[in-house]
This record gives structure tokens, C-alpha cells and sequence, in this order.
């Protein structure tokens, strides 16, 4: 092959060949019309979803005539997991949301004990439903969040925490402020420290930092029979982040976990 028709061929591979810029834009593309079909897709199924669990609830009224006991079990069988997709896709949406930058963060001085004490209010009918005692030591100090925000990371962690304790346990939420060092200039900054502890059965340490992840649990099948969708904590860690905290998990299997996560003091 003479030099001329080497480098006609060596042209035309090149061509054919994309560049790094080519390769990331084609990745961003994907990307983009992935999050764009989970997007739609979500939509489309919380709208249906939405009304077949207004039409069961119809139906459990009785106002449509009255269902035989087997009835009413697949009924209830029906309502459950109905709502159980439902908090899955708005989960999924969610998620999304945050991930987009779409949620906008609306931060405010707040009192911190005041979003503990409205977790613990929101989450006591849970608590007492599965005979689970709710502990709270409030911080009377103020934060700069979102409050709707931090609201569902506190209610998020104490449901999970709930959720996976044996009856006649106790949860405890709360509070302290904590210094951590920022950068490499160790740089000293105050923040508060919130805890949510169980005493349920613990996380095996290879899980801690997994179950942060989209869709990653600990136990699956105890995961669908305690209703969860394996989004909760993922939000809990985007929403935490956003606000420039940080969030972990520390647990003893048999002695049950804790949940921390951080946000910046107000004039810290």
C-alpha cells in the first residue's frame, strides 16, 4: 500500500472515530433523555395511579354496595400496594427533581426545635401505631434551610427508624451543635448535629454507605413488607447536601443504628 493511500485510510478512521468532546455530549444526551423519560413516565403513572386509589377508597366506603370479608381483604391488599406505588413515584419524581436542580431552595432562619418538635407530631400517630416510643432532646438554636426540606429528611429518618423497631422500643431524635473542620486550611466551622437512633436490628457495615444509593436497601423482602421504596435516604442525602451538610450512618448489628446528618449554624 503506498503512503498516500495509508494516510487516505488513517483520515477515514479518524473521522469515524469520535473525540472525548463527542463521547461526553453523546453520555450528556443520554443522560438527558433518560432523566426526561423517567420524568414523563412518573407523571403518566401518579396521574392513573392517583385515581385508581381514589376509586378504591370509594369502593371501601361501601357506598357501592357491600363487599363479602374475602372482598374486603383483596380490597385492602389492593389499596395497600396502590399507595405503596404511588409513594414510590413520587419518590421517583422527587428525586429527579432535586437531581435537575428544578426544587428550588427556599432558606430562612429557623429554629431548630421547632422542626424536631413537628417531625415528632407528624410521625406519633406511626410511632404508636406500631407501639414504638418517640424520644426527642430539642436544640433551641437557629438554622438556615428550607424548612419543608429539612422537614422530610427528620420525618424520612424517624419513619424508617420506626418502621424497623420491635415493639416497645424507642427512637430519639436529637440535637447538638458540633465543630468540624471545613478544608485543608482546617478551618473550624459550627454546625448542628442531628441524630435519629433506633433499636432495631442494625446495618451490616458493608451497607452504611450503599444505602444512600437509589433503590439500595439492607434487606429487600423486609423492605417491601415495611412498605419502603429504597428512595427515602437518597433524597434524604441530595436534600442535605444542597444545604452544604453532610449525612452518614453508624450501626451495631443487634443494637440497632443512628442516623446523623449536619447543617451550617446561623452566624456560625
Amino acid at each position: 500500500m503506498s503512503k498516500h493511500k495509508r494516510s487516505d485510510s488513517h483520515q477515514a478512521i479518524q473521522k469515524r472515530r469520535p473525540d472525548s468532546s463527542s463521547k461526553l455530549f453523546i453520555q450528556g444526551q443520554d443522560e438527558w433523555m433518560k432523566d426526561e423519560l423517567i420524568a414523563v413516565v412518573s407523571h403518566e403513572l401518579r396521574t392513573s395511579l392517583t385515581s385508581l386509589h381514589s376509586a378504591l377508597k370509594i369502593l371501601a366506603t361501601g357506598h357501592l354496595g357491600t363487599l363479602s370479608m374475602d372482598g374486603q381483604q383483596m380490597l385492602k391488599i389492593a389499596d395497600e400496594n396502590t399507595e405503596r406505588l404511588v409513594r414510590l413515584v413520587n419518590n421517583v419524581l422527587d428525586l429527579q427533581r432535586i437531581k435537575s436542580g428544578e426544587v428550588k431552595i427556599e432558606k430562612q432562619a429557623h429554629h431548630a426545635s421547632t422542626l424536631m418538635a413537628q417531625a415528632v407530631e407528624i410521625m406519633q400517630p406511626l410511632a404508636q401505631q406500631n407501639q414504638v416510643v418517640l424520644a426527642v432532646k430539642p436544640m433551641d438554636t437557629q438554622i438556615w434551610v428550607d424548612f419543608d426540606d429539612i422537614l422530610q429528611v427528620l420525618t424520612n429518618l424517624l419513619s424508617n427508624a420506626i418502621k424497623f423497631s420491635s415493639l416497645d422500643r424507642t427512637v430519639w431524635l436529637t440535637a447538638e451543635t458540633h465543630e468540624n473542620y471545613k478544608n485543608a486550611i482546617d478551618e473550624k466551622v459550627k454546625e448542628l448535629l442531628f441524630r435519629v437512633r433506633d433499636e432495631g436490628q442494625g446495618i451490616p457495615s458493608d451497607k452504611l454507605e450503599s444505602i444512600f444509593e437509589p433503590f439500595q436497601q439492607v434487606d429487600s423482602s423486609i423492605s417491601r413488607q415495611k412498605g419502603g421504596t429504597g428512595l427515602g435516604l437518597a433524597i434524604c442525602r441530595k436534600i442535605i447536601e444542597r444545604h452544604g451538610g453532610r449525612i452518614w450512618a453508624e450501626s451495631t448489628l443487634g443494637k440497632g443504628s443512628t442516623f446523623c446528618f449536619t447543617l451550617p449554624l446561623l452566624n456560625a
